[in-house]
């Protein structure tokens, strides 16, 4: 028999589109994935927690860590700058892990040049009426910040073209469900 394969896992989407509840469902359900934190210079909000949602650091720490080579992919994202470890993606596929990350387009481009064996999912909004509503009911973000997204959101549609599976994020239980059943025929090929 055929060893199981490990890879990255990308779920993107544009802010509001779903990323993290479909990331906390994988990694519930899923045994031999690992979710790979992301280091930010965004401030953290209210809910958030050092080192769980994010690595809250500097700008100047920040790229430090670039200068250094540190991430395997980085971008700067709704004004602030966003990288996933090179360190914590080589650990877990050396210890038989799938590493999930919740990318933009702009690090999903980045990491599929280095890795190509990665499986990316992209996530649309049923529409771009719900996804406003979704970024206005979170309340975790003022006017300005919110138009901002909804611009970047039709930015990342563009993109989407890059990405292995694109779902419509709709109805969370076949959204997951059609992810899981990917990830283990990639797994076994």
């Amino acid at each position: 028999m055929k060893d199981k394969t490990y890879f990255p896992i990308i779920i993107s989407s544009p802010s509001g589109g779903g990323k993290s509840s479909v990331c906390d469902e994988i990694l519930d359900r899923c045994d031999d994935v690992i979710y790979s934190v992301s280091y930010t210079t965004r401030p953290p909000r209210e809910t958030e927690k050092d080192g769980v949602d994010y690595h809250f650091i500097s700008e100047k720490r920040f790229m430090e860590m670039v200068n250094n080579g540190q991430f395997i992919e980085w971008a700067n994202v709704h004004n602030f700058y966003y990288g996933t470890s090179l360190q914590v993606v080589k650990d877990c596929l050396k210890n038989k892990k799938h590493v999930l990350m919740d990318l933009d387009t702009e690090g999903t481009k980045q990491l599929l040049k280095k890795m190509p064996e990665t499986l990316s999912v992209f996530l649309f909004p049923p529409s771009m009426k719900e996804l406003e509503d979704r970024l206005r009911n979170r309340n975790t973000d003022n006017e300005e910040t919110i138009k901002i997204r909804l611009v970047n959101a039709r930015k990342e549609f563009a993109d989407a073209w890059i990405y292995d599976i694109f779902l419509i994020n709709d109805n969370l239980e076949e959204v997951i469900q059609k992810i899981i059943k990917k990830i283990k025929i990639k797994s076994s090929n």
